[in-house]
């Protein structure tokens, strides 16, 4: 039998052990030996979940592509875009979105991309009381996931109350859904009022998603008051497919009013589904009917935003307006769907002003070099204005674009939350 790296680490801290008669000697050899057999341990480790991603991509239908990873020289190249950084000529912001009314709040209180978390750890800012691990897939390993475990309520930290108008958004994926999945298996997302940890309070607002082959049920809406169900809302639609590939969910609270979005598609809209919708303090996640070990949720970029977004009223009587609600792909000038809506309200306001020009300028947060975040900011600003120039006619000799990269942040970037409030794009009265 040809012994394995961990064994002959081992037996080569066992020998040199051997030959050294001092006790001195011995007990500082004793650690060598013991850090030694951690680190093949790690490395075990390292190379086993590294399969493990490989098969969950298998079965999520990725196959065995590799990430594209920024170059290691990131500065910008010769012909002035960044290297990595799709081509902002090529962008366009998917046409799905383009009937939705979906527009992201104004001030961000709470994103989670889990990437102060270990991988394998349970996050530190939430709660549960089931298990839940941070992990990554294969196919692109920058981007942390969540892992909801069966039976089980999470809970994010929530920094303040979020006021009578704000949205919520997610990314959801689902692993190891199938035609045999129980007729039962769902996500359900509370918005309430409860205090108390990993309970839903006395007024709910429940979303259920669910995940099995019976298309009967596909999301279901339902406001429960001191355990009664007071109001409730169904959509009849299979949304298997959706959960396998990766969703974006969306939830938009105005009032009383309460919407409800898959992929932009506006799927549950109740006028007066939320009476006590200011109340709402915190919202939780429900996992149930999934197949303990096979089945599971996997979650990521939760964010939070609360405030209606007003930007002809603030770029005009102000001379600027400033967003984090356009949203791009990591390392990409390349704008996320997701951004339409807010995109379409900035274009509205330039129309009722056409004398005006604007300077559009980009913001990046500090990961990665200056250099590399100077050129990727000016590159999502010229994405910006590529799409209010192509998507809604707004003439190019009306905006100029600029970015300043990392080198004007509004928060310090020790958090995921403080580094989404630094991605931002900024729009000037010229």
């Amino acid at each position: 039998m040809i012994p394995n790296n961990s064994t002959k680490i081992a037996l080569l801290a066992s020998l040199i052990l051997f030959l050294f008669s001092g006790p001195a000697e011995a007990q500082i050899l004793n650690k060598l030996k013991k850090k030694a057999e951690n680190a093949a341990t790690r490395k075990l480790e390292q190379k086993t979940e590294k399969e493990t991603n490989k098969v969950m991509d298998t079965i999520l239908g990725n196959g065995e592509k590799s990430p594209e990873k920024p170059n290691s020289n990131q500065g910008n190249n010769s012909n002035g875009s960044s290297p990595n950084i799709q081509n902002p000529e090529n962008n366009e912001v998917v046409a799905m979105y383009s009937k939705s009314d979906w527009v992201a709040g104004e001030n961000v209180i709470l994103f989670e991309d889990f990437s102060d978390d270990p991988i394998g750890d349970f996050p530190q800012l939430w709660d549960g009381n089931a298990s839940g691990e941070v992990i990554t897939l294969s196919n692109n390993e920058k981007q942390r996931w969540f892992k909801l475990f069966n039976k089980g309520f999470f809970e994010a930290d929530m920094p303040e109350l979020w006021g009578k108008d704000y949205t919520i958004e997610f990314d959801l994926l689902g692993f190891g859904i199938s035609n045999k999945t129980s007729q039962v298996a769902r996500l359900m997302v509370f918005l309430t009022d409860g205090s108390r940890k990993l309970n839903p309070g006395t007024t709910n607002a429940v979303a259920e998603i669910y995940a099995h082959q019976n298309w009967d049920n596909g999301i279901k809406f339902r406001i429960v008051e001191n355990n009664g169900e007071k109001a409730s809302n169904e959509v009849k639609n299979d949304y298997r497919e959706n959960l396998k590939k990766g969703t974006h969910i969306a939830i938009s609270v105005n009032g009383n009013r309460y919407r409800f979005y898959v992929d932009g598609d506006k799927v549950i809209d109740f006028p007066r589904g939320v009476p006590n919708g200011e109340k709402f303090k915190k919202i939780l996640f429900q996992t149930y009917g999934m197949q303990d070990g096979k089945e599971h949720f996997l979650i990521t970029n939760l964010l939070i935003a609360k405030g209606l977004p007003e930007p002809r009223a603030k770029l005009f009587a102000t001379g600027k307006f400033v967003t984090n609600a356009i949203h791009f792909d990591v390392n990409s000038a390349t704008i996320k769907p997701e951004s339409y809506g807010i995109l379409r309200e900035i274009a509205e306001a330039l129309k009722s002003e056409p004398g005006k020009s604007i300077r559009i300028v980009g913001h990046t947060d500090s990961d990665g070099t200056e250099q590399y975040n100077l050129g990727l900011s000016k590159d999502r600003a010229l994405s910006v204005k590529n799409a209010l120039a192509n998507q809604f006619g707004i003439d190019t000799n009306r905006l100029e674009t600029d970015g300043k990269g990392e080198s004007e942040p509004v928060a310090s970037n020790d958090t995921a939350l403080n580094k989404a409030k630094n991605r931002r794009t900024e729009f000037i009265v010229q």
